[in-house]
This record gives C-alpha cells, structure tokens and sequence, in this order.
C-alpha cells in the first residue's frame, strides 16, 4: 500500500513539474519579462495557496498565466489562459515590433529575472505549437478580452523533419524543452496592418490520459505592430474565435492519449499525417 501510495505521489509529481508557460520574449532583440502566476502551487483553485507571481505593478506585456493545462475547449480560459482574458495585463504595456520581425517566446527561465522559480524546464513533447495574433480595437489591447472570431493563425509546428510516425520527435520538444532550449521564433507578418494586437501562443500536448483529451498551454502578449508593408489584416476564411475554434472530435486533437509515448504502437500513431487544429495560416493575402 505505502509503494503505491508513493508510486501515486511520484507520478503526480512529476506531472505537476511538467506544466508551465512562456517566462520571457525576445521582440526586436528586447527582453520582456513574463507574467507567471501562481507557479510554485495550486494556487486560487487548490487552495489558498501562495501568491508565487511577479510582483504587483510589474510592467509586462503578457497576461497573467497559471502553469496548470487547459482541458475544457469551450472555456473562455482558452483565449488568454485562466486570468489573462478578464484581468488583463497591468499597467499596459505593448512591445513596438515591425511588421516581417521575429518573436521568440522562451519556456524556462534563463532571461526571467522577476522572482524565483522552481520550474524552469519544459517537459511536454508530443504535439504542437501552433501561434495566433488578434487585431485589438483601437491603439491599445488594454481592457479587451479577445472575444468574437478575430484569431488569425500566423505559424505551426508539428513533427520534426524526417519523423517516422506520431511518436515523433516533435518540434515542441526541440524547441521548448531544457533550459538551454532556444524557444520558439515567429515572424509577424510583413503585410500586417499596423496596430496592437495580442500574440497568443499555444502548446497542445496530446501525451494525455484519454479520458481527458489534450492538454492547452496557452499564453498571450500584448504588441504594436508598425510598417507593414500593405496594410493587410486576414479574412473571415481564416479568422476564428476563442474558444470555439476547436472541437474534441478534430482529428489533431482526438488521437491524444498517453499510448503516442509508450507501449506497442497504435496504428492512429503509424503515421506522419498529422492534421493541424484550427485554421489554415494565413498567408497575408485576404
């Protein structure tokens, strides 16, 4: 009984250790601190916790992030994570980037310097990362929440060249995972109107009980984009809402299961095609 109860305690663990979020930016060659909350514990919603995030009045450009997964697709937690869509970042800040620069989101803590942390590495890496702007209404992102189908898909990343089948190596876990991981780099559109928008990343992991479905790490920050070249901003065709962009049943998403990782392999995993959830990237036309 004790083994199993430790065997229990281990696992969970090990589980708890592997979730996190984005803890810094790299925009323009400018480091932007993140905004982690509640990530040494359980925090608002295991109890009372201990408020373990940067402290009060800290400029960020990103909303606030809870280290633990999404599951629930139709929450209004899958825009900007549990407290980024309703308490939105304070005092508002924006990152000045041009339209055709990159952004580099980093998943541990190497540049983040506001408080201590205890999970600095990535663990997850099977699935995607998949990264959407949204255009806020008028100069600023402050006080809007990111509601009505205003996402627009600007890059994906899915298997690693040459990968045999599901079980990978995905590039989730080349980019994200160690602490001298490199993150993950984008390049916002050169053809993009410019205003402020929210950045919203996404980490889907599919290495997840099936009973419970992927688990979405999702984070959001908040930038104005400057000098693009036409002045462009995407379609209905490739605009959708969070949440409502996802349903449990899309294929990228009903193959998770901890089966992708271990054990005989499944034949829904004997295979590269993998179908990318959400919609098509946009490709700075119309």
């Amino acid at each position: 009984m004790k083994l199993l109860i430790l065997t229990f305690l281990l696992t969970w663990a090990l589980n708890a250790a592997a979730h996190g979020g984005i803890y810094t930016y790299n925009i323009s060659s400018v480091i932007y601190q993140g905004n982690p909350w509640h990530i040494h514990d359980y925090g608002p919603f295991y109890g009372s916790g201990n408020a373990s995030g940067i402290p009060a009045g800290t400029p960020s450009i990103q909303r606030r992030w809870y280290f633990w997964p999404l599951y629930n697709l139709s929450s209004p937690n899958m825009t900007c994570n549990f407290d980024g869509s309703f308490s939105p970042t304070t005092p508002s800040l924006h990152a000045p980037v041009r339209a055709g620069e990159t952004i580099t989101a980093s998943y541990n803590v190497a540049n983040f310097n506001l408080t201590a942390v205890e999970r600095d590495q990535w663990y997850h890496q099977y699935g995607p990362l998949l990264i959407y702007m949204a255009r806020c209404p008028g100069l600023s992102c402050a006080g809007w929440n990111g509601e009505g189908e205003v996402w627009f898909k600007i890059a994906e990343f899915g298997l690693v060249p040459g990968a045999k089948n599901l079980r990978g190596p995905w590039m989730q876990g080349v980019l994200l995972m160690g602490t001298s991981s490199p993150g993950v780099e984008v390049r916002v559109p050169g053809a993009l109107k410019t205003g402020a928008y929210l950045v919203r990343h996404e980490v889907v992991n599919l290495q997840s009980n099936r009973a419970d479905g992927a688990q979405f790490y999702v984070s959001c920050a908040q930038v104005f984009v400057e000098g693009g070249e036409g002045g462009k901003v995407p379609g209905e065709r490739f605009s959708v809402a969070f949440p409502g962009a996802y349903k449990s049943s899309d294929p990228g998403l009903r193959i998770a299961g901890n089966e992708i990782s271990d054990g005989e392999l499944l034949e829904e995993y004997n295979t590269t095609d993998y179908q990318f959830p959400g919609p098509l990237v946009w490709d700075g036309e119309g």
